[in-house]
């Protein structure tokens, strides 16, 4: 059998491509054998798209329901898949910025969903506050519980809202540390980071796509792309790429990139 693409949150199977319903079946069947912990199967119909990062399920079998607890390195996410965006997938990435944070700093987080980067900073950094944006109202609602849940409250503030209407009214020039963790929005985003870091200095981990053949890049084509998009909203300003990685391949020769950036 040709392999099916898949994933699995928490206890929930998401079929990611469309194929005979008895060979899903089958599969499905072959699947929660092989993980117990599996309970509901879907089918994914569309792609995650829009600016609240969704996508279209069905259900196929097991339990009907889109809600799962997904773990992650002792933080536990409650998530409704069909309302949300998640994804196992940025879990290597999500630590990485959490063991760079260091103590008392104020971080902005500016497209929270329902919480797994800014949570796993708050609870790898006790003297430290993660400001986090949603703009997806049921995202948000599983931020606020999810807040409780992983006992942050105190170090993780949710705000419901647009990053880019919230950000300049009440964070400019305030931050250590700002997450960009939407490609989506890489190049919008970005000059509005820049003017909410306190004085200019700071770091900003900003996820990009980039379109490209080779796994790896000169530093320089980032740095170039980066002036291009600060000159163009008139800001002059200093800066480094400390790292870059390749997150993920989104298709063939679209890379999802992550970009640390240091302004000095």
């Amino acid at each position: 059998m040709k392999d099916i693409v898949y994933e699995i949150i928490g206890s929930i199977l998401i079929i990611r491509e469309q194929t005979d319903e008895s060979k899903l079946t089958e599969f499905s069947n072959r699947m929660m054998q092989k993980y117990p912990s599996i309970s509901t199967v879907t089918l994914q119909t569309s792609k995650v798209g829009g600016f609240e990062r969704t996508r279209k399920l069905e259900h196929f079998m097991g339990n009907k329901t889109f809600e799962t607890v997904y773990k992650e390195y002792g933080n536990s996410y409650l998530v409704d898949i069909s309302t949300s965006f998640f994804s196992p997938r940025l879990s290597f990435e999500r630590q990485r910025i959490a063991k760079l944070v260091t103590k008392g700093e104020k971080i902005l987080n500016f497209f929270s969903g329902v919480g797994p980067f800014s949570i796993a900073i708050a609870t790898n950094c006790n003297d430290c506050i993660v400001y986090s944006i949603e703009l997806n109202t049921n995202a948000y609602q599983y931020l606020v519980r999810n807040i409780e849940l992983n006992k942050c409250v105190g170090r993780v503030e949710a705000y419901l809202g647009d990053a880019f209407n919230v950000v300049p009214k009440l964070f400019n020039n305030k931050m250590d540390r700002i997450l960009l963790p939407l490609p989506l929005e890489a190049e919008k985003s970005l000059p509005i980071a820049y003017k909410a870091l306190k004085n200019g200095k700071g770091n900003i981990h900003w996820q990009i796509t980039e379109k490209t053949s080779n796994k790896e890049i000169n530093n320089q084509t980032f740095e170039n792309r980066v002036d291009e998009i600060l000159n163009r909203s008139q800001i002059s300003s200093n800066f480094q790429i400390e790292s870059s990685r390749l997150i993920r391949w989104l298709a063939p020769r679209v890379a999802h990139r992550a970009i640390d950036l240091v302004f000095n």
